[in-house]
């Protein structure tokens, strides 16, 4: 079964186009739509939405999520076929999860912020067992580059996808129908943040209710596999 990673997004390889209140001049931040890390074997890469990997559960020693496909950001990112996913961004971006099952790994993928991080090993994986493998924290972002001046404004960020707001104008005095300049995602979804830490503070409006859906469907999967197994 395979899974194709698709999304749309306002926001690839581009400057971010702010919709600050009347009189605010805007500032742009600058991002590349692929930013690469490697360490030993294992490659870290952030990739924006949307990604363009094709994928598929591995059946090699180690498992994982083979690459059958590469398009778009991902090809960027140089990713190949073959190569082997074996940490993905988790629902809300902010840890790295196994990438040991196909089904939970494009859910998380399909939900969280822009960009989505992945670590994976080049061809087949023979060493490392994904099964094994703890949940950990997400990377600092490093792709995110903002200017002195930039950090000095930055006050809110977009949960959704990872948008910085360091606009002149406080963000409380920005009107109500105001969105996210990259995902369009409303006013409520932006949380405080503090560019020096790469922290967030507080929770977005409709988290809970997701965190609640998440759990509810987790808990549903368990139900019925026990009933799978006691027929």
């Amino acid at each position: 079964m395979a899974f194709t990673m698709a999304q749309k997004s306002s926001f690839v390889g581009r400057t971010a186009a702010f919709r600050p209140a009347v009189g605010a001049r805007p500032l742009a931040v600058r991002r590349a739509p692929v930013v690469v890390k490697a360490a030993g074997n294992e490659v870290t890469v952030e990739i924006d939405k949307p990604v363009g990997l094709k994928l598929e559960q591995s059946t090699a020693k180690g498992g994982g999520l083979v690459v059958k496909g590469v398009s778009g950001n991902a090809a960027k990112s140089g990713i190949k076929a073959g190569d082997t996913i074996i940490y993905a961004s988790s629902f809300f971006g902010d840890e790295l999860w196994p990438a040991d099952k196909l089904s939970f790994t494009q859910t998380a993928i399909q939900r969280a912020p822009s960009p989505v991080c992945f670590v994976y090993v080049k061809g087949e994986n023979e060493k490392v067992n994904v099964k094994r493998l703890p949940k950990k924290a997400a990377p600092p972002r490093f792709g995110r580059k903002l200017t002195a001046r930039q950090q000095e404004l930055a006050s809110h960020i977009c949960v959704d996808c990872g948008w910085v707001y360091c606009d002149t104008t406080p963000f409380e005095d920005t009107p109500a129908d105001y969105r996210c300049p990259q995902c369009n995602a409303p006013k409520r979804r932006f949380v405080g943040y503090d560019a020096e830490t790469g922290k967030k503070s507080g929770m977005a409006e409709g988290t809970v209710g997701t965190i609640a859906t998440v759990v509810g469907g987790l808990v549903g999967i368990v139900v019925l596999a026990f009933l799978a197994t006691s027929v």
